[in-house]
């Protein structure tokens, strides 16, 4: 199983909540309310996704716990772009609370008060981090973009049309790939 799919293929996105603790220099999409998130959080969000995987049936790949951390700290640095509840979203899933996660059919699934504000959020950390979703390769057109990527023009970088990128900002469900679509209130991509 792929280890973002894990976090990200969620058809039942059923995620957590929290209040968050907020600077003035990080602000969202809308730009309404600022964000501070603190990087170290996101070893607890890797830490909790693998244990839920592993309580479930499907431990996660030799390295995918470390990727998700990796991830999740270089989406950190670009969390004024991310849509829903970045800061609520690790503050669930990075507690160790066995509630955070139910399994189904096998997978783990988030399950932490229902707030899918919050798990979009979190994953958009990781998808922000995810050199599938945010590929560091600078774009305006799609035709900027090689083989099986496109461009997202809320990034203006190029992702695999392909990859698993739920929580990745968009504007239109062409930023989003071709399994997913965008969800305009919360400006994140959501599976299909």
């Amino acid at each position: 199983m792929n280890c973002f799919a894990l976090i990200t293929a969620l058809g039942l996105l059923a995620a957590c909540g929290s209040s968050s603790t907020m600077a003035a220099d990080d602000m969202p999409v809308d730009g309404s309310v600022p964000i501070h998130i603190d990087a170290n959080d996101c070893a607890g969000l890797a830490k909790s996704a693998s244990d839920a995987a592993t309580a479930c049936g499907a431990p996660l790949p030799s390295g995918a716990q470390a990727s998700l951390e990796q991830w999740c700290r270089k989406g950190v640095t670009r969390v004024a772009a991310c849509g829903g509840d970045p800061a609520a979203g690790l503050a669930c899933f990075g507690s160790a609370d066995a509630s955070d996660w139910t399994c189904a059919l096998g997978q783990a699934y988030p399950s932490c008060g229902g707030d899918a504000a919050a798990a979009l959020g979190a994953y958009c950390l990781i998808a922000s981090g995810n050199p599938a979703c945010e590929s560091g390769i600078a774009c305006v057109y799609d035709s900027d973009c090689s083989g099986s990527f496109s461009c997202n023009s809320v990034t203006k970088q190029c992702f695999g049309t392909t990859s698993y990128c739920v929580g990745l900002p968009c504007t239109y469900d062409i930023d989003c790939p071709s399994h997913e679509k965008c969800n305009s209130a919360e400006h994140a991509c959501v599976a299909n």
